[in-house]
């Protein structure tokens, strides 16, 4: 697939323009990745992320990133799944306007490699399958504007499952 390329491993190890991280509306330091790269970002991170705007679910800011192999830090608050009751359609949208909202802040700052966790599927409990397939749905139109477009997996599972959503529903058939 061109421009997106899967993958699993240290999201923390691999470089790129701009990691893409799940934050908390203050983007204060939150939980799982979002606890790791404020770990790494330290006191600076800290106080780039003091000087942002509340961030409501859906949307993006961009901060340096200290301590990183990354130049920039790109964060968007994800929303929670809820097990697919009457708020799932609300919360698949939502998490498309995180993938959005990220491309979009990557472009508008002269970003074209982007490096992104399966947002939604860490801490935010939605189903990988359903993360794969919302994520590729944004992804898989716009790769074009970019030179490259990561994904990184925590796990090899996790790996399988986007590859299975990425040969199924976004690998043209001949």
């Amino acid at each position: 697939m061109k421009g997106i390329k899967l993958t699993s491993g240290d999201i923390l190890t691999i470089g790129a323009g701009a990691l893409v991280c799940p934050a908390h509306k203050h983007l204060i330091r939150g939980r799982g990745l979002s606890e790791q790269v404020f770990e790494r970002g330290g006191e600076a991170l800290e106080a780039a992320c003091a000087l942002q705007s509340e961030c409501p679910v859906g949307e993006a800011r961009l901060t340096r990133a200290y301590g990183l192999p990354v130049t920039y830090l790109i964060h968007t608050v994800t929303p929670q799944w809820t097990s697919g009751d009457q708020w799932g359609a609300r919360a698949l949208a939502q998490l498309g306007q995180c993938y959005t909202s990220a491309l979009d802040l990557a472009l508008a700052s002269g970003i074209r490699t982007l490096l992104f966790p399966a947002l939604g599927a860490g801490r935010n409990h939605f189903p990988h399958s359903l993360a794969a397939h919302r994520a590729l749905e944004v992804l898989v139109p716009r790769a074009d504007e970019f030179e490259q477009l990561t994904v990184c997996l925590h796990t090899r599972g996790a790996l399988a499952d986007w590859r299975q959503v990425q040969q199924r529903f976004f690998t043209p058939s001949l």
